[in-house]
């Protein structure tokens, strides 16, 4: 009789660690491979020099290992049988959380979210709190059972996984935009501009640096001057290319956006000034003449737009479609435009725009009313955007 009590509660005990450990290793793999991958990626490029890539598949498996062998490593030297076995996950946790806060930084450095002085603070917590809890009583060692004290053991162990699962996840680098650059510099690497173009597309959240990393996705499919306004754009045009430190790239070569445009500048200068002399030059690509268009269109300096405009294009509706919108604009807002365009359709569209505008006096009320129909358009921006 005795024996079979014995063998109960080990059992017991083997199907909480078994429990807990599915758990953990389950959260750990999910968190690494689906949220983590693209920042772990840039950590080991900026660490390692560029010399190695990361492996999101392979990352994930090689890191739930480690955590998962260190968590063994801690139960065998300091076990504490079942009431509080999940205690031998939070170093595990903690290095997880470290890992997992890492951002880039400046000086082409990588920092940690957390420091690294909150994490020692912690793990002195940890292990006072592990020498009180040692001097109770494990459930299934005392004597005591049924289906009460196993439950409440598994029960206690479940919440203080999922308080770890919680505190890793609030520590981690939660930055979205910085995530959306990230993965979108892994699409261009891999030569999927339309998939670097596609990242972050249905969020409001960006910034400078994204938003240069979007142009160039859409310019590569040459849509720059169709697309480039259906995201929210930030910045000016001094940062479409990778000049100014905000929008220097994560892993990108810059090297390859210039390749692109047609030629590296010899010096730091500003984009508008690299772009026309670029195009002076003959050795701009079709791409730089839309670059400087658009960027006459984010710093809403329409006048330069419209007098650039007729030296790169022919006047008519096979003009890209912010383009277009840009010049009903222009007739709308200069008396003498001296660059005129019509398009009946769009015309109709503009007026019908400014009557709804002119139902509300607050701008926060017009601007609320006409999103739904024309945010994603060059008037959405030039009104509200930016």
């Amino acid at each position: 009789m005795n024996y079979n009590d014995y063998s109960g509660k080990m059992g017991s005990t083997s199907v909480l660690k078994t429990a807990c450990a599915i758990l953990f290793c389950g959260f750990i793999f999910v968190y690494l491979y689906f949220y983590q991958a693209d920042m772990l990626a840039v950590a080991q490029h900026i660490l390692s020099g560029g010399a190695t890539t990361y492996n999101g598949l392979i990352g994930a498996v090689i890191l739930t290992a480690v955590l998962q062998l260190l968590q063994f490593g801690v139960s065998s030297i300091w076990p504490f049988g079942g009431s509080f076995h999940a205690l031998t996950y939070f170093p595990s946790a903690l290095l997880l959380a470290l890992l997992s806060s890492m951002e880039p930084a400046d000086g082409g450095t990588v920092g940690l979210g957390m420091a690294w002085w909150v994490a020692v603070l912690l793990l002195a917590l940890w292990v006072a709190a592990c020498v009180m809890l040692r001097r109770l009583p494990d459930a299934f060692a005392s004597g005591v059972s049924g289906l009460l004290v196993t439950s409440a053991v598994a029960w206690r162990n479940l919440f203080a996984l999922a308080a770890m699962f919680l505190f890793v996840g609030f520590v981690g680098n939660n930055d979205a935009v910085m995530h959306y650059r990230m993965r979108a510099e892994a699409c261009l690497i891999r030569g999927d501009h339309a998939g670097a173009a596609a990242v972050g597309q249905k969020s409001q959240e960006t910034d400078a640096g994204l938003t240069m990393l979007r142009a160039y996705a859409l310019a590569r499919q040459g849509q720059l001057g169709d697309r480039l306004f259906k995201y929210p754009v930030r910045g000016t045009s001094a940062d479409l290319v990778p000049m100014a430190e905000g929008t220097l790239c994560l892993i990108y070569p810059t090297d390859s956006i210039y390749r692109f445009l047609g030629a590296k500048p010899a010096r730091p200068m500003a984009a508008s000034l690299y772009l026309q002399a670029l195009l002076r030059s003959g050795f701009a690509s079709d791409a730089a003449k839309d670059y400087l268009l658009c960027g006459f269109l984010i710093d809403r300096d329409i006048d330069a737009f419209a007098k650039a405009l007729p030296t790169y294009y022919e006047i008519n509706d096979r003009l890209p479609l912010h383009y277009r919108e840009a010049l009903i604009l222009y007739a709308h807002l200069r008396a003498n435009p001296t660059v005129v365009y019509h398009n009946d359709v769009m015309d109709t569209d503009y007026e019908d725009l400014q009557r709804l505008e002119r139902l509300y006096s607050l701008r926060e009320a017009r601007m609320n009313a006409v999103r739904p129909q024309y945010a994603g358009t060059y008037w959405w921006y030039y009104e509200y955007g930016g």
